[in-house]
């Protein structure tokens, strides 16, 4: 049950807390790693246990009533994560209150979808403290942001997080703009192809229509780059896709002379990346390249962050090479957890032939991380 998931998480925690208090670690490392720990027993992101493990403290410690309507099965799971966040803007004595009217009832929330909990959450908060709740709105804007994620069939999302009015604006631009050409545009577009390719020519400068200068980290086997065999490519920042699409977008960009083709080879026998090595402490350019393209997401399992650190998987301090062979792509939050007091790292060997790495957290538990077969 989510309830006594979270339970276990806030033990943890302050199991973790207590050893290091009294091993003299210094309080900004008390909880390190703890979030890794959760993120691999859970088979969930580091990001998402982190956010986990601070919802279970917040329903230890200030929300019984909340704790116990998901134990008694009055609220699902998803609802938790909304609930929370509505009110952790409050004090702790105000989210206490808030506690007590949306949950010590059963029948309050009862029937509400999430965003229909969401907006109660919200008319809540506001009334115990409106300046709070309104700063709070205002400060989000600081988070504006744009993502890019793969999606199903060569496709992905750019994403825009923007004051709510900026996105209103900018969304009615594009549709305003759209509807002016639905039913006079000669390739028949709909209007959400229209709006979608009238932001790209914005964004970009270029029409949609006259490709995409890239540069391309294609890892792919000759065979199938050249077309001699079916398979597979992977596509640095857009995940894997079928090769005759990957030769389609390289065909298409070196037609008009805007492409740049970046080959890594592999072992078609085990799909294993060759080696490269270096005496240096830091990963080099072209080795942290390769180590980048043969792991594509960070190694530790169920984080599907991106790379952001080349990491020695035995540490340089402990006479770790610089090497292919000792090194990792992990993201930031992964790579201080492993830093962790009682987390070990090692590669060993896989009947794959590929880069595997075996971790051990500070509970005895192993985990291990294969890098993906370049040929599949």
């Amino acid at each position: 049950m989510a309830v006594e998931q979270y339970a276990l998480a806030a033990d943890l925690l302050r199991q973790r807390v207590c050893e290091r208090v009294a091993a003299g670690v210094p309080q900004d490392r008390w909880q390190q790693g703890v979030a890794g720990e959760v993120a691999l027993a859970l088979h969930i992101s580091p990001n998402t246990a982190g956010r986990f493990v601070a919802r279970a403290v917040e329903l230890e410690k200030h929300m019984p009533h909340t704790r116990a309507r998901l134990y008694n099965g009055d609220l699902s799971p998803e609802a938790i994560p909304a609930l929370l966040a509505g009110l952790s803007h409050l004090d702790i004595s105000e989210r206490q209150q808030a506690d007590e009217e949306l949950c010590a009832d059963p029948a309050t929330l009862t029937g509400l979808g999430l965003k229909q909990l969401a907006a109660k959450v919200e008319q809540v908060a506001y009334r115990l403290d409106a300046q709070a709740t309104v700063d709070r709105n205002a400060a989000a804007e600081k988070d504006r942001t744009v993502t890019l994620r793969p999606q199903p069939e060569g496709m992905a999302r750019l994403s825009l997080l923007l004051p709510m009015a900026q996105a209103v604006g900018a969304y009615a631009a594009l549709r305003n703009h759209a509807d002016t050409h639905v039913g006079h545009d000669q390739e028949l577009r709909t209007r959400p192809q229209l709006m979608a390719d009238t932001a790209f020519a914005r964004l970009t400068g270029r029409d949609a229509a006259d490709g995409q200068p890239v540069a391309v980290n294609l890892t792919v086997s000759a065979e199938v780059l050249l077309g001699d065999q079916p398979g597979t490519a992977h596509l640095d920042g857009g995940g894997v896709m079928p090769a005759e699409i990957a030769r389609d977008l390289i065909g298409k960009a070196t037609a008009k002379g805007v492409a740049w083709v970046r080959r890594l080879f592999i072992a078609p026998e085990t799909g294993a990346v060759v080696a490269m090595d270096s005496r240096q402490r830091l990963f080099p350019d072209g080795l942290a390249d390769v180590i980048r393209l043969r792991d594509r997401y960070c190694r530790t399992p169920y984080c599907d962050a991106p790379i952001a650190h080349t990491d020695h998987v035995t540490p340089h301090a402990k006479g770790g090479a610089t090497s292919l062979e000792n090194g990792q792509g992990l993201c930031a939050a992964c790579n201080y957890a492993k830093e962790a007091p009682g987390w070990r790292s090692a590669t060993v060997d896989d009947p794959s032939g590929r880069h595997t790495v075996e971790t051990r957290t500070p509970t005895g538990h192993v985990h291990r991380s294969t890098a993906p077969n370049q040929a599949a």
